[in-house]
């Protein structure tokens, strides 16, 4: 049985490649064999081979659920919820055109457990776990490596390490860090290097993956970051005391602002995203703001 009756099945797939997600539902209730078609890995690759991949956008909503928008805003629905229970101080990063979920905590008990969602099957699968259960950790991809620097874990104890998540051996290495500063705002990369910003601190530690050293540079200010992105080698974060969006720019070490207008919720510090090289402010309302 084809996937299109009088196609072979290599024309039929080219065909299917070019549908636009937004009509993902809808044809994968044809038959079941369009479904299962969908949902493999076959099916991404051949997209890639056409050119027909499209770059979603994925907000999480009250650390709850992420919906899904394509490239015209329109929604495309919710991700199923990852496994285990409801967690907050997680990390979430695309790896590999994949999302990750990453440690957290639940009633003061922290987690090293790693979930990657995967958007061709529409389905969760388990990675390997972190060494140390964390939360409120700062993390980056470097080069297709996952880095996770310091955080807590249960009782609320500092943790002064880092980890890196290789996704080629599904493994995680334990790695030494500064410990300059307890608590780290953020984390990106730049030029193959991991930059990670401290809270109130106004040094940058940086590590360089190919000697496997670290190195500190004096950014000249003190943060306290609620919410950032990373778009177009430049940092954008909104800190606490501040009601101006800042941007860091690590090749010069020049820090700058842009004014915001206010969040139409009273008390409400918008939340930072990036789509398509443009900076989102999401609202409690989920309003987007480029």
């Amino acid at each position: 049985m084809t996937l299109i009756p009088g196609l072979v099945d290599e024309v039929a797939e080219m065909c299917l490649s070019r549908v636009p997600r937004s009509s993902f539902q809808a044809i994968s209730q044809v038959c079941w064999r369009w479904r299962r078609y969908l949902r493999s890995e076959r099916y991404v690759a051949v997209r890639k081979l056409t050119g027909s991949l499209e770059e979603l956008m994925c907000v999480i909503v009250d650390d709850q659920y992420l919906e899904v928008f394509d490239g015209s805003g329109n929604n495309l629905g919710r991700i199923p919820p990852a496994p285990g229970p409801s967690k907050g101080g997680y990390g979430l990063v695309v790896l590999d055109g994949r999302i990750v979920f990453v440690g957290g905590e639940l009633a003061r008990a922290a987690f090293a457990d790693v979930y990657e969602f995967n958007p061709a099957t529409n389905r969760w699968r388990k990675l390997a776990d972190m060494n140390i259960p964390r939360y409120c950790f700062t993390y980056a991809v470097v080069d297709g490596l996952l880095y996770v620097n310091k955080g807590y874990t249960s009782g609320d104890d500092s943790i002064l390490n880092s980890e890196v998540y290789d996704p080629k051996t599904n493994e995680w290495s334990l790695m030494d860090c500064p410990h300059s500063h307890g608590f780290s705002a953020f984390a990106f990369s730049f030029n193959s290097k991991l930059f990670v910003v401290g809270n109130r601190w106004r040094f940058i530690d940086i590590y360089d993956p190919k000697t496997k050293t670290w190195e500190k540079l004096d950014s000249g200010q003190t943060l306290s970051v609620h919410s950032y992105t990373v778009v177009m080698n430049k940092a954008y974060f909104f800190d606490w005391f501040n009601p101006e969006m800042g941007v860091y720019d690590p090749e010069k070490n020049v820090w700058s602002s842009v004014f915001v207008p206010p969040s139409k919720t009273p008390g409400f510090r918008y939340r930072l995203g990036q789509w398509k090289n443009k900076v989102i402010l999401f609202s409690r309302e989920c309003e987007q703001r480029p």
